[in-house]
């Protein structure tokens, strides 16, 4: 990149004989599933001086329901409004237009896959956390905060996104050279 505010979907990284594609939003999205989930996270949370109304099915809106404590662990403080549900005050990570859908994802992946096992509704709550928290693809992005990203998965602290897809694929000076039909 070469400006501070570069639009970038990958951050390429030579080193040594090899180069490194980065994906900045799946890194991030690790870094960030890492820090939530870490012993002791304590995420800062705003008041929203309005609430955001979440319109939610019958069945979302008893999983979420069930799962208040949960919610209020991440900074989320919900009141019930009939079928919906009115968020009174919402994690920093999340933009305050994206609660309603943040919540729909989350009510949805723990239908899917958190209803019964507490430790797998608090890992689906933090995947969901965590993307809506990582920097996007096309995003304007500090050059600062991809070196952090870039370093992370240098020093190989950063290897796989929550969902366990790859966040960097490997060229080798060799694959490269042979791509150029010069090998």
């Amino acid at each position: 990149a070469k400006s501070d505010d570069a639009t970038i979907d990958y951050i390429i990284v030579e080193q040594g004989d090899t180069i490194l594609f980065i994906d900045k939003h799946a890194a991030h999205e690790r870094m960030n599933f890492d820090r939530m989930k870490a012993e002791g996270y304590d995420p800062m949370s705003q008041t929203l001086l309005a609430p955001a109304v979440c319109r939610l099915s019958p069945e979302e809106h008893a999983a979420l329901t069930a799962r208040l404590p949960l919610l209020e662990e991440f900074g989320f403080e919900v009141d019930q409004l009939g079928q919906d549900l009115a968020v009174r005050q919402a994690p920093f990570d999340v933009a305050v237009e994206d609660i309603p859908a943040t919540l729909e994802e989350i009510a949805q992946k723990l239908l899917t896959t958190g209803g019964a096992d507490p430790a797998a509704a608090r890992d689906e709550l933090l995947h969901t956390m965590a993307c809506k928290a990582a920097i996007k693809g096309g995003w304007k992005t500090s050059l600062q905060e991809l070196e952090r990203v870039a370093q992370a998965v240098m020093e190989g602290s950063v290897k796989y996104c929550p969902h366990g897809r790859p966040v960097a694929i490997e060229l080798t000076k060799k694959e490269l050279e042979k791509q150029f039909k010069r090998a």
